[in-house]
């Protein structure tokens, strides 16, 4: 059973300070202990989320600006800072899926 695993690593971390903004993690955003609300929140279309996955660049211009989590169908898949004409995905590289989108 699960008695015999053992925990890799126990919590998770909520983000970092980076200058004067508090980066939000994308453990974070995918741990139960999220509470759902803390940031805007964006559903994103399939295309989209597979962009978003692929750590391609997006634009979401309905979105406020600063760190927004992105979601699939309620889903949180993990953060985005909206700049404007342009969102920073902050997917970590190793979760990036590699097919073609």
């Amino acid at each position: 059973g699960l008695e015999s695993l053992k925990p890799f690593r126990s919590g998770v971390v909520k983000g970092e300070t980076k200058g004067r903004d508090f980066v939000p993690s994308a453990d974070w955003a995918l741990s139960i202990k999220y509470e759902r609300g803390a940031y805007p929140e964006v559903d994103l279309d399939k295309p989209t989320a597979l962009k978003y996955l692929h750590r391609d660049t997006l634009s979401l211009p309905e979105a406020p600006l600063g760190y927004v989590l992105v979601t699939y169908r309620g889903v949180p898949l993990g953060f985005v800072k909206n700049i404007g004409p342009r969102c920073n995905n902050l997917l970590p590289k190793g979760r990036k899926i590699l097919m073609n989108v």
